[in-house]
């Protein structure tokens, strides 16, 4: 599957391992900040899975506790990152998703104590008030 920024400087594939394909939404703030939105949908997937097609123009910035956000430096459009040398996480908007052949399953909402009031969320989903420990979330998402 294929993703790109909105200016197209970056491009990227990902090789899907679930279908259907397992994502969450995280609605901390600085999530909120990053997408411009009430969530950020995202996926988390080992490296071996990520390609990098164009990556020319990515900047990142990061927060004294460790948040980052990586960039298109053209359109600003958030971007895929590497973490813990092993995963790369994904904003699944990125993704050329086609719903006809790819189905997509919302497994988990995050810091829900922080969600917008105006936003509803799967209740079939893990719902967690909070960020839940990094291998409850690849569990979910595997």
């Amino acid at each position: 599957m294929l993703g790109k920024c909105l200016c197209g400087d970056i491009e990227f594939s990902v090789d899907i391992q679930t279908n259907p394909f397992k994502i969450y939404q995280c609605h901390c703030s600085l999530c909120k900040k990053q997408s411009g939105s009430n969530a950020n949908s995202a996926t988390i997937i080992e490296a071996t899975h990520f390609k990098w097609i164009k990556s020319e123009n990515i900047k990142s910035w990061q927060k004294e506790t460790g948040f980052s956000s990586h960039f298109c430096t053209n359109c600003g459009c958030s971007v895929p990152n590497a973490f813990a040398s092993k995963y790369y996480w994904i904003p699944v908007g990125l993704l050329e998703l086609d719903s006809k052949s790819v189905a997509i399953e919302v497994v988990a909402n995050f810091c829900l104590s922080t969600k917008s009031n105006w936003h509803n969320v799967y209740k079939e989903s893990g719902n967690f008030d909070g960020l839940p420990e990094f291998k409850t979330i690849l569990e979910l998402l595997s």
